[in-house]
């Protein structure tokens, strides 16, 4: 486990603290500083649960979309065969992208697949 998010919440529950140990003691200088340091410290932590909560979130959307990707990929190679399932690879490799931030790759991973109108079997 990382230590930043550990030391974010020591610090702030020390913060925390040495306000509450301000006001019952009427220390106005520990008050001054320590009150206003929570109130970053703390702001700072909800922002980092809103990027985690994004990230988390994106990683599944990510997840998902490939795996219906490969499924579909998948039923085109039983389908129609290889030759098609290694055109889509080849589209897919063109457009994407190493990371998942933005959406352009889940949205194109979202799209269905380019069917073949002319399946093999009918070609007579």
């Amino acid at each position: 486990m990382p230590v930043q998010p550990i030391l974010i919440l020591l610090v702030t529950t020390l913060l925390a603290i040495g306000w509450i140990v301000g006001e019952a003691t009427e220390t106005p200088w520990l008050r001054r500083i320590t009150a206003p340091l929570f109130a970053v410290a703390a702001c700072g932590g909800v922002a980092a649960i809103c990027v985690i909560t994004t990230s988390f979130d994106d990683s599944i959307r990510y997840s998902g979309a490939m795996k219906q990707f490969v499924s579909a990929i998948i039923e085109i190679s039983e389908r129609d065969g290889c030759d098609v399932s290694i055109d889509q690879l080849r589209r897919f490799n063109a457009v994407s992208i190493e990371t998942y931030e933005g959406g352009a790759l889940l949205q194109w991973l979202a799209e269905p697949l380019a069917r073949n109108p002319i399946s093999k079997d009918t070609n007579e």
